[in-house]
């Protein structure tokens, strides 16, 4: 016999109100929002401050202007030659478009003048096609938050076989376009230096300058621009020197005599572009025939304008041996 058993009607279960609860997500994620938007504006902050310490960050800027300039351009080019072709935005950066920019940068002339004013013939070595795909890779790296629903703008540059081929095309072209480069100049078709006439020139040029500041600055710009033609100096290394960079030093001249010798003007550096490692180097520089050409002169008047043109203090050259910045070196 079938035993029935009473039960008592269950009480139905309160359903949750989800109004409030979904309002609370809408704020949660806009207030996430807000927060990401804040430390990415952080990040590029920093990222700028480090970038104004070094030459990386006005180069960089320059490469990625010319990446603009010229993917807009060729996209344009293309919607004009197929009007059913749909022109392609430079930016996100992403790994196929940077590919076709180098593709253009392994046949382009450099962008520098012959000395009769002419385009150069020289194309852009291994070198310039890494710092093209590490500048590109930085600001590609810097805005990729901007592009997280477009999945080919989240890919490094250097993680894909096509940028890591155009690299090693570079550096296989390089023995080429140097020997190349070499034949150019061994029948004058380039020069990378001033002339005299040119160098005299600019170095007279800011003499009648008026103002302490604009004179004081001209002083400082001529004295950089005669350092470096007279050392193997680039501008980046004259202007990063300092007062205890410099002293002098009488070097053995037997063209002149047993015994003889002449001052010379002795430039320290130990960071250029061309070292990275710290190694310290000397370069020198003696007085020149010319006096507008002189680079000690030049100097001199630096010195000058600083003390006399815009009255500038003198340094305290004690020696202070407890400055925390300087541990077991003293700070003079």
């Amino acid at each position: 016999m079938d035993e029935v058993i009473d039960r008592q009607p269950s009480t139905p279960t309160a359903q949750p109100n989800n109004s409030g609860s979904s309002s609370d997500d809408i704020a949660l994620k806009k207030s996430l929002d807000a927060l990401e938007a804040q430390t990415q504006l952080l990040r590029q902050n920093l990222l700028a401050q480090n970038q104004e310490r070094k030459a990386t960050g006005e180069t960089y800027a320059r490469h990625y202007n010319a990446y603009n300039t010229w993917f807009n351009a060729e996209q344009a080019r293309l919607a004009i030659e197929d009007s059913t072709y749909t022109a392609i935005p430079s930016l996100p950066i992403t790994v196929a478009k940077v590919t076709l920019f180098l593709n253009y940068e392994m046949t382009r002339p450099q962008k520098r003048k012959r000395a009769d004013g002419s385009e150069s013939t020289s194309t852009c070595g291994h070198e310039h096609a890494k710092q093209v795909v590490s500048a590109l890779e930085q600001y590609r790296s810097n805005y990729a938050h901007e592009y997280c629903h477009i999945p080919e703008a989240q890919v490094t540059l250097r993680s894909d076989s096509r940028i890591r081929s155009m690299e090693a095309s570079f550096k296989a072209n390089e023995p080429e376009r140097i020997k190349k480069a070499h034949a150019l100049k061994a029948v004058r078709t380039r020069a990378d230096t001033y002339t005299d006439t040119q160098l005299s020139s600019l170095a007279t040029s800011g003499l009648e300058s008026k103002g302490p500041t604009v004179i004081w600055r001209t002083m400082r710009d001529r004295a950089m621009l005669l350092t470096s033609s007279s050392t193997a100096f680039r501008g980046d290394s004259s202007r990063s020197l300092l007062w205890s960079d410099m002293y002098c030093y009488d070097v053995p001249m037997n063209a002149k005599g047993r015994g003889e010798k002449v001052r010379a003007l002795t430039l320290i550096a130990d960071s250029s572009k061309v070292n990275t490692t710290g190694r310290v180097d000397e370069h020198g520089a003696f007085r020149h025939l010319c006096v507008e050409l002189c680079p000690i002169g030049a100097i001199g008047l630096l010195f000058f304008a600083h003390f006399h043109v815009i009255s500038s203090p003198v340094p305290d050259f004690s020696t202070d041996f407890d400055h925390p910045d300087y541990g077991e070196y003293v700070r003079k």
